[in-house]
């Protein structure tokens, strides 16, 4: 099991994926935490700031690859960042809750 990390430029873009992601029980649920601060080197080395917006989805590891694609065939050069971070440990009863409300793999 993974928490699912999509950080997208546009809000609207972010809502489309949470809602895709959802209906298609590629996620258990989507948080959105919005006007997330990215500090990134520019390319003349300068300090930027950017406000964007993070999904958080818990998932199935294996999931990973067929919503990377999912999202890829969807978005291709405008592509959100896209990674996972593993659950080490989550509550039994939200685990199986997790495995009977996504896809079957």
């Amino acid at each position: 099991m993974v928490l699912l990390h999509i950080v997208s430029n546009d809000v609207k873009q972010a809502n489309q994926i949470a809602d895709f992601l959802v209906e298609n029980k590629l996620v258990l649920n989507a948080v959105f935490v919005e006007q997330v601060r990215t500090r990134k080197r520019g390319d003349n080395g300068n300090l930027l700031t950017e406000n964007q917006t993070l999904i958080i989805g818990k998932t199935k590891a294996l999931l990973f690859n067929d919503i990377d694609k999912k999202l890829r065939d969807r978005y291709g050069d405008k592509m959100p960042e896209l990674y996972s971070v593993p659950i080490v440990n989550m509550d039994w009863q939200q685990a199986d809750e997790l495995v009977n409300e996504t896809v079957s793999i």
